[in-house]
């Protein structure tokens, strides 16, 4: 029987059977789309990460200097303004650095008031994470310098505290300080679950002042060359340390390193769905073998009489493997037809960006290969032994 033959004989035999079919393709249907699902939406939040660590500006030439020797820090911070300014002065291949002060104030206006975090920076921050002005102008080095009472609000703010009004050139209450509002920022919504739009904008030096500390929340540093970002951690740390009298209390981050830690939990979630998809696909290789020996003993006359007329134990052997290869890869392109459509919807609904991942349709066929393989075999076999006598009188 050539392959041609086979395969038409197998089609004849799943359009006979339909229902008992699809019933059994089930179990590779579910395994199958498993992978395709829980691999895309693991890619998808890489893909989320990266572009979003991106889109602010940390690419792989940033470095990120923590307080502490771990994260959460067990001690308080001892990173100051004067240490990013050290940083910038004497590490070579350091272009830019971004002290970060975080604190949190009601802010009032007339009879409005809301508790929102304040933020200090330097007058490079919206340059060096791509974030803009709506209104007005984002204080300059001038303020910063002379710690003057000016702040910029994001969006959520002056929308709470002045409707549609324009805050611009107004004065608001922080704590106890009134300051001159000079801008209000873009809307940008929500950043790894922190909300930007509910900020307030201050001169780090002024809300060193407003927060009477002077502990940064972390240091952004940008280096000239993303090969030399080793180089530079060292300079960092060898000027850090020169200032906090030899104590390592600070630790780095950069863009590789959050991106292997995502690769971690994707490689463990990857390994959670492998065994899930396995256990489906064995239920579903023992449910075509089952029904192949029930289709072997339903076609016994069958095999006998094609015995009979010339018919070789290859012939019948190549039947009924195609029969259980057939059955196997529709299995297979139906969970990937499904986990493609059902990846698609889930990760439409959680905002995520829709990758379906060209690895993991390669393994669900090939994976649908062996299934077919390893659970046809042994009826094929069985098949292929029957004695043409005794399957002529088989009733």
């Amino acid at each position: 029987m050539n392959p041609r033959d086979a395969f038409a004989s197998a089609l004849d035999m799943l359009r006979a059977n339909r229902m008992r079919s699809f019933l059994t393709v089930l179990g590779v249907v579910i395994g199958v789309a498993i992978v395709i699902l829980l691999t895309s939406m693991g890619e998808s939040a890489r893909t989320y990460v990266a572009n979003l660590v991106q889109s602010v500006g940390f690419g792989a030439n940033v470095l990120v200097i923590h307080p502490g020797k771990m994260d959460p820090p067990i001690e308080a911070s001892r990173l100051t303004y004067q240490d990013a300014l050290e940083v910038r002065r004497r590490v070579p291949g350091v272009v830019d650095v971004m002290p970060v002060m975080l604190g949190t104030v009601k802010a009032r206006y007339g009879q409005k008031s809301r508790m929102t975090n304040v933020w200090g920076v330097t007058p490079n921050y919206p340059g060096l994470i791509g974030y803009r002005t709506r209104q007005g102008a984002f204080f300059d080095e001038a303020d910063n310098h002379r710690r003057k009472k000016v702040c910029v609000l994001g969006e959520k703010v002056a929308t709470a505290l002045f409707g549609r009004l324009s805050p611009v050139g107004e004065r608001i209450r922080l704590g106890s300080k009134k300051f001159l509002i000079v801008g209000v920022m873009e809307q940008k919504g929500e950043m790894v679950g922190f909300d930007i739009d509910d900020v307030i904008f201050l001169p780090v030096t002024t809300a060193s002042d407003l927060l009477d500390t002077t502990r940064l929340l972390e240091i952004v540093a940008w280096t000239s060359d993303p090969d030399a970002v080793g180089q530079v951690k060292q300079g960092i740390r060898d000027v850090l340390l020169s200032r906090h009298k030899r104590e390592d209390d600070f630790h780095f981050h950069t863009q590789g390193e959050v991106m292997s830690v995502l690769g971690k939990v994707t490689s463990a979630l990857t390994t959670f769905v492998a065994a899930i998809a396995a256990i489906s696909l064995v239920v579903g290789s023992i449910g075509i073998m089952n029904i192949m020996l029930v289709s072997v003993a339903e076609r016994t006359r069958e095999i006998g009489i094609r015995k009979a007329i010339g018919a070789r134990r290859k012939d019948i052997f190549v039947q009924f493997l195609t029969e259980a290869l057939l059955i196997s890869f529709l299995g297979g392109l139906m969970g990937i037809a499904f986990g493609a459509g059902l990846s698609v919807a889930v990760l439409s609904l959680i905002n995520l960006p829709v990758r379906v991942t060209g690895w993991a349709v390669v393994a669900a066929v090939i994976a649908s290969g062996i299934v077919g393989i390893v659970s046809g075999v042994y009826p094929a076999m069985r098949a292929a032994s029957l004695d043409p006598v005794h399957a002529l009188r088989y009733e």
